[in-house]
């Protein structure tokens, strides 16, 4: 996991996510529904708690 990060961190933000994008849309594709729906539930949720994590800090 940290290589990974690593090898993630290196590259410019865009193309970083850009990368990102295209293993996801590989690996959702391997997921059955249910699977898929809890990653992305999961996702959603850490990222509305991030912005109230924000929040705290103004």
């Amino acid at each position: 996991m940290d290589e990974l990060f690593k090898i993630i961190s290196a590259m410019a933000p865009e193309e970083a996510l850009a990368h990102i994008t295209m293993i996801l849309e590989r690996l959702l594709a391997d997921l059955d529904k249910d699977a898929r729906e809890r990653f992305l539930m999961n996702l959603i949720g850490q990222s509305e708690s991030d912005k109230v994590a924000g929040l705290v800090h103004l």
